[in-house]
């Protein structure tokens, strides 16, 4: 079997078995592997084969990082499991560790601000629900924009994930503010079904029209930091962590399978560690 063939056929497994999160991420690698290795037999690959792999992507892309050499490798290794039963023993890169990049307080204030002084416009009041929710929940953005209205407990400040990038359902949060401009913003849009709409068009938001957004309000406020979608949740994460949250709560707020994923997020900040230098030497 061809691996081209091999990974159409790893391809409509996760179609049925897994979440369009995984079918998503499986089909951003395929694409540079089967441009290299799809004509080669599936029992031909081996490490050899692999380590010229490696070579021409690093030749191609002096920037590309171990961490993207690993997730193609262990793609490769995942379809011929599963399509061809060969077990391929490669060992990952070493990667660098880098740093949870998070919003910082002063720039999250700031577009809060900025939103609060425009509460009569229907799209920035959707829009500022969005970062808030973003930031106090912190949801995948998938996880997001599949909220329907019956899904949200105004009531008790819960809201009821139910399509996650892992198949399991859970509950997050939200504070009492939101809830109120929640409450305004439902009642305005007069929603039916799903909680974030193009108002244009009726259609469920799209995760590019988000990223647009970060994008057009980082140049209107002349934010120099990224506030992408995960940045938020990256947010979410290390200010619970900061703040003495149990780490098994996080977990399962934040939808993980693993703790150790979860785990990540115990790094101290560069603010907590700055504090902590000169409090010690004055």
């Amino acid at each position: 079997m061809r691996l081209n063939d091999a990974i159409d056929k790893y391809e409509k497994y996760l179609k049925v078995t897994r979440s369009k999160g995984t079918l998503k991420y499986f089909q951003g690698k395929i694409g540079i592997i089967k441009k290299y290795l799809g004509s080669m037999s599936c029992d031909q690959i081996d490490r050899d084969v692999i380590l010229d792999f490696i070579i021409k992507q690093q030749e191609r892309n002096v920037d590309i990082s171990n961490r993207t050499i690993n997730k193609y490798v262990s793609t490769i290794k995942q379809v011929l499991k599963y399509a061809c039963n060969i077990k391929l023993e490669f060992d990952k890169l070493p990667e660098v560790k880098k740093i949870i990049e998070t919003v910082p307080d002063p720039v999250i204030s700031l577009i809060y601000s900025y939103y609060q002084n425009n509460q009569s416009n229907l799209y920035l009041i959707r829009n500022f629900m969005i970062f808030r929710l973003l930031n106090e929940t912190g949801l995948r953005l998938t996880e997001l924009l599949n909220l329907k209205i019956t899904d949200i407990d105004i009531d008790n400040l819960t809201i009821h994930v139910k399509k996650t990038k892992t198949n399991r359902e859970r509950y997050v949060f939200f504070l009492k503010e939101t809830a109120l401009l929640l409450s305004k913003y439902i009642i305005m849009s007069r929603l039916e079904n799903y909680l974030f709409i193009d108002f244009t068009t009726g259609e469920l938001l799209k995760e590019y029209t988000i990223e647009s957004i970060c994008q057009r309000l980082r140049k209107q406020l002349d934010i120099k930091q990224s506030i992408s979608p995960h940045k938020w949740r990256h947010t979410f994460a290390t200010r619970f962590v900061k703040n003495n949250g149990n780490m098994e709560v996080l977990r399962q707020i934040m939808g993980h399978t693993s703790l150790r994923t979860t785990q990540k997020y115990l790094h101290i900040d560069k603010d907590a560690l700055y504090k902590e230098y000169f409090r010690i030497n004055r």
